[in-house]
């Protein structure tokens, strides 16, 4: 596990920060949502408010040593005979235009298996080419939010994983989610892999300080949300994805958006 920290200036109490956890893009196959990706990295752009975190699972990295691949699902612009260097290129393209905006990249479980089995650390090697720290599987963030008058500072921590598991039904999403941040203390949490869009709120008792009248009972709540995905399971006129071969159901492309009001220390999410 890794931590970083993340410090972002703003001007008026009123700024409202955007978080885009981008995840499960599955670089590399057709049924990867190319021209969806990119105009969700132009919305990032022209956001000049925008933050955004990799989720991992950035490239499908499945290769002809893997039991899964399937040459007729590789998009038209990968080298079969290079296939992370071309997974490399494609995504270093796709996000240099926002790297600036970046709080740091994941590792998924499809990279990860590509640098157990053909040693090849793609993820790493992304963040080198972006200038972006790269942040293990899974990651505590610490985001210190100072107004530029007045010279406060609100801390919050975000815990952000790739994930693991499987659901397929709402209920099982819902539980996945939660047992995923259940083990984690922090003010919100983020983890992708299941391919959905789907968030909680866990809320529990605090005592809350008073001003100096001593403490009160509140009420703290906690976001925690499913990050989606950018892989369509049915595409027409393609040979069928895993996700068709075994009946999954369709799954949404996109993203969820996680909106930081420091000033109030409000933390809002957008399906």
């Amino acid at each position: 596990m890794h931590t970083h920290e993340h410090r972002v200036q703003y001007g008026s109490r009123k700024d409202q920060f955007d978080i885009y956890p981008l995840g499960d893009i599955h670089a590399g196959v057709v049924h990867c949502a190319e021209k969806q990706t990119k105009s969700k990295v132009r919305e990032i752009s022209e956001n000049p408010f925008a933050l955004w975190i990799g989720m991992g699972d950035l490239a499908d990295c499945i290769t002809p040593a893997d039991r899964r691949w399937d040459d007729s699902v590789i998009a038209p612009w990968v080298d079969r005979q290079n296939i992370a260097e071309s997974c490399r290129k494609w995504l270093v393209n796709l996000f240099a235009p926002i790297k600036d905006k970046c709080i740091g990249i994941l590792e998924g479980n499809h990279e990860l298996t590509m640098r157990k089995t053909l040693h090849v650390k793609l993820t790493e090697n992304i963040c080198g080419d972006l200038g972006v720290p790269y942040l293990g599987y899974s990651c505590f963030v610490l985001f210190k939010f100072s107004r530029l008058k007045g010279g406060s500072v609100t801390s919050l921590i975000g815990h952000f994983s790739h994930g693991s598991g499987w659901a397929q039904t709402e209920q099982g999403v819902a539980n996945r989610l939660k047992k995923n941040a259940s083990n984690n203390v922090c003010d919100f949490h983020a983890s992708g892999h299941l391919h959905r869009i789907y968030n909680i709120e866990d809320r529990a008792l605090v005592l809350k300080n008073t001003n100096g009248n001593g403490f009160e009972i509140a009420e703290a709540k906690r976001p925690a949300v499913c990050t989606g995905s950018w892989l369509q399971s049915y595409k027409h006129g393609e040979y069928p994805s895993y996700a068709e071969q075994r009946g999954y159901d369709p799954t949404p492309i996109g993203c969820p958006i996680i909106s930081i009001t420091p000033d109030k220390g409000l933390i809002e999410v957008t399906t």
